[in-house]
């Protein structure tokens, strides 16, 4: 059995964080109204005056540098799971009434010992962090009962482990389902919030967080279903050991993204589509950890260590996209994102074109007001020379390329001329081509005709993100900051 010891976390005392850090940034529509005005402007300039693309071509090289170390660099290999002896299981019958691990019986056959130096808890001659699971639930009652049974299945001490239903004022049959699961999972903890209470996701997250004692925090959506290795398997890379910590990052890692899965993956067109992005959505993860850039956390499945999330303010209850937002606040906050592509989180995709516009959408919004937020620490070079090398490259092509396509293309319309985006357009193209070749290998073990034709159809699917991000950057411009929530509604498929 390979020896786990959950060692004390590095000191924070250094991490300092200035106010606007911790706070969501404002007039975030003069900046995009800015950034829009330079983004046309410059793609004007090409136009007018010949000389101009070489800006392009400066561009160009930049990204085939950054993409070539990319694809060029090995990942690390996973590190070993946490062998946890046979008393620690907690495999049992889900419908077991036994209430020996609730963590509020004194008579726990696993009771938790908390030093008060170190935080640690103790079992069978073993360091273990506590972990708490907070699963925000709003209107979720198709699928909670689905992940309450995954957890129940976590091999992990039940007296190390919290699990938090946060019901957010939901109109379904949420609550009865809920209670009728602390019927058979007694270590299952509901908290309800209030009507009127805002924040969205983050708001419930932050109001539950004090309520915790985990020194390991898991975030999991009402619709994921979690492998019973998670923990196992994700634990490992929070060991603060010289050896192994210097196998994924020189900095603290802070927190642990999986690979996400789709539960209904065949439905439709749509859902293949999915299928696709998050293959090459992994494979870009891994990589982009491997060159020292930006692991990013996915929302579902995301593991944060709870000193580093307070040091954070917690989640940002001013954004669409706390996850997103996170992410940014880590990075700059010093620690590192890991990624690990097993195990993966299992969750529902959407099935309808007006589904994933709505979702996309939020997701566009929420990753671009980021860069907004926070560019002073970007533009600062915070996160350090790698991490803001490859921000740049992943702004340009994530956001800046589709905002440029619109003028770009009136100009080529209008006067004739070439377009001054084609090497940028291609280059891009090429490393989706890739991403998505090897993402559904690597992930989905795909091969031959199968594999070509599934990444053709993940290029296909990816043209979905050029209006979305259009229609967002242009809303972004006229129209006053908002925090509106389209909910996800899952179907338990």
């Amino acid at each position: 059995m390979s020896e786990f010891v959950w060692s004390e976390p590095e000191p924070l005392e250094d991490l300092h964080l200035p106010d606007w850090l911790l706070t969501s940034a404002q007039r975030r529509r003069l900046k995009a109204l800015l950034v829009l005005a330079m983004v046309w402007g410059l793609v004007s300039l090409m136009h007018v005056v010949p000389t101009a693309r070489w800006i392009t071509v400066g561009l160009a090289t930049f990204m085939v540098i950054h993409i070539s170390r990319l694809f060029r660099l090995q990942p690390a290999t996973s590190l070993p799971p946490l062998r946890l002896p046979p008393a620690a299981a907690t495999r049992r019958d889900p419908r077991s009434t036994d209430n020996s691990d609730d963590p509020n019986n004194n008579d726990s056959v696993l009771p938790m010992q908390r030093d008060g130096q170190s935080g640690l808890s103790e079992l069978g001659g073993l360091a273990l962090p506590r972990v708490a699971v907070l699963i925000p639930a709003k209107n979720e009652s198709a699928v909670l009962p689905r992940l309450l049974h995954s957890l129940t299945q976590l091999r992990y001490p039940t007296s190390h482990l919290e699990l938090w239903a946060i019901d957010d004022n939901s109109s379904d049959a949420t609550p009865e389902v809920l209670r009728e699961a602390q019927k058979w999972i007694p270590h299952l903890r509901v908290y309800r919030r209030q009507p009127g209470r805002g924040g969205g996701k983050s708001g419930a997250l932050n109001e539950v967080l004090p309520l915790t004692q985990g020194e390991i925090i898991l975030v999991c959506d009402a619709d994921a279903v979690v492998p019973s290795d998670f923990l196992a398997r994700t634990l490992p890379l929070f060991v603060q050991v010289g050896s192994l910590r210097s196998r994924f990052s020189r900095r603290t890692v802070g927190a642990v993204q999986v690979r996400k899965a789709l539960s209904n993956p065949s439905v439709n067109f749509w859902t293949l589509g999915q299928v696709a992005e998050m293959a090459s959505d992994a494979y870009f993860q891994q990589q982009r950890v491997a060159v020292r850039g930006i692991g990013e956390l996915r929302g579902n499945g995301q593991l944060v260590r709870r000193d580093v999330l307070e040091k954070c303010g917690g989640w940002n209850e001013a954004t669409l996209t706390d996850d997103l937002d996170l992410t940014f606040k880590l990075h700059l906050a010093g620690v590192d994102i890991a990624f690990l592509p097993e195990p993966a989180i299992v969750e529902e995709g959407v099935t309808s074109w007006k589904s994933l516009w709505h979702q996309r959408c939020r997701w566009a919004e929420g990753g671009y007001q980021r860069y907004l937020d926070y560019w002073p620490g970007i533009l600062g070079r915070r996160m350090g020379m790698a991490k803001t090398v490859d921000l740049w490259a992943f702004f340009i092509s994530q956001y800046l390329l589709p905002m440029a396509l619109v003028p770009d293309t009136l100009w080529v319309l209008l006067t004739g001329h070439s377009s001054v985006l084609l090497p940028l357009n291609a280059l891009v193209m090429g490393c989706l081509t890739v991403a998505f070749y090897r993402g559904l290998r690597q992930v989905e073990g795909l091969r031959g005709r199968r594999l070509w034709w599934h990444t053709a159809l993940g290029l296909v699917y990816m043209l979905h993100w050029l209006p979305v991000m259009i229609a967002t950057t242009a809303r972004m411009c006229v129209q006053p900051k908002r925090l509106r929530w389209v909910k996800t509604v899952h179907h338990g498929a």
